[in-house]
């Protein structure tokens, strides 16, 4: 925990571009940004930060993850408004930074965020009611 970036920011340690904080979250600019295929970069992609170091968002309390989303809706309309995106996607993986966080993604038709969902498209297919049903059911009784 003493080495994550993201902790390191909460505590004032490392820099950040913070465009929104509150008691139980930081939300700042990601330096990492999207490009479009015409290599411009398509702004605002950005990351909500619980304050308490937690790996996983389903590992943090409600009322964190509550402030959480709380804090990821006030940044993703202040994305909307300062670039005019179609839309901001949500993603919540965690992969590369150990620490729970959102990353809001502005993205707008053709880009390679919506590609992503275009492509993926054809993967999707409707289940089988029984197999619904099991899953369901298994995911109930957990």
């Amino acid at each position: 925990m003493s080495e994550c970036i993201f902790c390191k920011m909460i505590k004032g340690e490392e820099s950040c571009r913070k465009l929104y904080e509150d008691e139980a979250t930081l939300c700042i600019l990601d330096i990492g940004q999207i490009i479009s295929d015409t290599g411009e970069f398509i702004p605002g992609r950005s990351v909500v930060i619980p304050k308490r170091h937690v790996t996983w968002f389903y590992d943090l309390e409600d009322e964190e993850a509550g402030q959480l989303f709380i804090a990821a809706k006030i940044v993703a309309n202040k994305i909307k408004k300062a670039f005019n995106p179609n839309f901001v996607t949500v993603f919540i993986r965690g992969q590369r930074v150990p620490h729970a966080h959102i990353i809001l993604q502005p993205s707008v038709e053709g880009d390679p965020t919506d590609r992503l969902f275009t492509n993926i498209r054809p993967s999707f297919k409707v289940a089988p009611e029984e197999l619904l049903n099991d899953m369901a059911q298994r995911i109930q009784e957990s």
